[in-house]
């Protein structure tokens, strides 16, 4: 019983030294990439963001100031999904911090804790009617046919 209390004492901090973070896509809530980093915290979420996708070599195109495309995920026109006369989809890129979405851009958000959980996903906003009726939903809940359909 002391051999695994000392394993627990010394493994805990590892563990609570580091964010988690993954990249959730349209299609699947299977991550297209996931770990753990330490996160300056007195960086911003995007910063630290930016410094988690060049060390881990994710595929992105984005700032401190928010990730536009993901393994060449669409943008401007072909991330919109036009679904009747007035009803539409805009796609992009979401994050979450601890299972909220900010209301901020992540170049104005910090995390708290090494604990914390940083979620990036693609997402949509729909307007209907010239009206913004919801932001930041998960692609996942719909799974659209022109990025999921093969």
């Amino acid at each position: 019983m002391k051999t695994i209390l000392a394993i627990l004492f010394v493994a805990a901090p590892f563990s609570a030294n580091a964010i988690t973070w993954k990249v959730i896509g349209a299609c699947s809530e299977t991550p297209l990439y996931q770990g753990t980093a330490a996160a300056d915290l007195s960086k911003s979420v995007g910063d630290n963001t930016i410094q988690i996708f060049d060390a881990n070599k994710v595929n992105y195109t984005g700032v401190a100031e928010g990730i536009s495309s993901v393994n060449d995920s669409p943008v401007g026109l072909d991330a919109v999904e036009v679904v009747s006369d007035t009803l539409m989809r805009a796609y992009g890129w979401c994050y979450s911090v601890n299972g909220k979405v900010p209301l901020a851009m992540p170049h104005k958000v910090s995390f708290t804790s090494q604990n914390d959980e940083l979620v990036w996903f693609y997402a949509y906003s729909t307007n209907d009617k010239n009206q913004w009726i919801d932001m930041c939903v998960p692609g996942t809940k719909i799974k659209p046919d022109q990025f999921c359909k093969k």
